[in-house]
């Protein structure tokens, strides 16, 4: 049985907040100010500064009348959060001016980051980073640009019942009775639930990522052949931001791993045919004794 997919997942999240107002009324409990109408609304944007450059896949981009605003889902820990805010808002930027155009025309922007887990690590519910003067915090640099990123484990430490109700729907998917904005987000979850073979392509690429992060470790264990294996990861993550589709990265991945598989499965059986069963488990960890034995054994 296929288990459920939260609103913590991030396909999830950018299904769901693609609802126009569900997205408005997340918008406006989060920044504590009304939101009218959305003018664009888009999930999976995928934004690329330059040909050459990495690009990245935005779970929910909107246009309002406050300025353009990303909304992000963070499930896991990351140590390097504030060096992708601060990515994400340079490719955001890129593509806000035409050639020509005055400063002044840079609309405003926001980015949200909807974390379960303490980023920050101050036990706050809320972080709002501003570009502050670091002689005088009293002087701000007005860039029009503000990140927010909400800590769903401080759900009960939120300055508002609203904005309580949502933190802990992220972190525990429990809905307040009579919120209609929670009940309406949980709504948009058991639907897209229903969707089997939606519900199926997220939990292959979740498995295929999980798999990954399991197998860089692995292959720490020999630099140069990690850096290989890394450098090829990363262009196949940049092909499937480019196509956006999270079907088409699973399928790629999934070859990659099911040859992967094969070759290993043959390696073992030559061993124990030639006596040297004991060998299989030893070279496992390392990633150079295995590439050895593939070319001793022509596999």
């Amino acid at each position: 049985m296929t288990s459920r997919i939260t609103i913590s997942n991030n396909f999830m999240f950018g299904r769901v907040l693609c609802r126009e107002d569900i997205c408005r009324g997340f918008l406006e409990r989060v920044l504590g100010t009304e939101v009218s109408a959305i003018s664009y609304l888009n999930r999976e944007q995928v934004l690329q500064p330059a040909v050459a450059s990495r690009g990245v896949r935005l779970d929910v981009y909107a246009e309002t009348a406050l300025g353009v605003i990303d909304v992000e889902m963070q499930a896991n820990p990351h140590a390097d959060l504030g060096r992708r805010l601060r990515y994400y808002q340079a490719s955001i930027d890129s593509g806000l001016l035409d050639q020509g155009s005055s400063w002044r025309d840079l609309r405003d922007s926001y980015i949200i980051f909807a974390c379960d887990f303490d980023w920050p690590g101050a036990g706050l519910p809320v972080y709002t980073f501003d570009r502050l003067c670091r002689e005088n915090p009293a002087l701000a640099a007005q860039t029009g640009s503000t990140w927010v990123v909400l800590n769903a484990r401080a759900a009960a430490a939120a300055p508002s019942e609203g904005l309580r109700n949502l933190l802990e729907y992220i972190q525990r998917g429990s809905v307040a009775p009579d919120d209609k904005l929670v009940s309406a987000m949980d709504a948009e979850v058991s639907t897209a639930n229903e969707d089997r073979e939606w519900v199926g392509s997220v939990m292959t690429v979740r498995d295929l990522l999980e798999e990954a992060r399991a197998d860089a470790i692995a292959e720490g264990l020999a630099e140069g052949r990690a850096e290989g294996i890394a450098e090829g990861r990363e262009e196949g993550l940049a092909e499937g931001r480019a196509e956006g589709r999270a079907e088409g990265r699973a399928e790629g991945r999934a070859e990659g791993r099911a040859e992967g598989v094969a070759r290993m499965a043959a390696l073992a059986a030559k061993l124990a045919e030639d006596g040297r069963a004991e060998d299989v488990l030893s070279v496992m960890a390392d990633p150079v004794a295995v590439e050895n034995l593939l070319r001793e054994y022509r596999l």
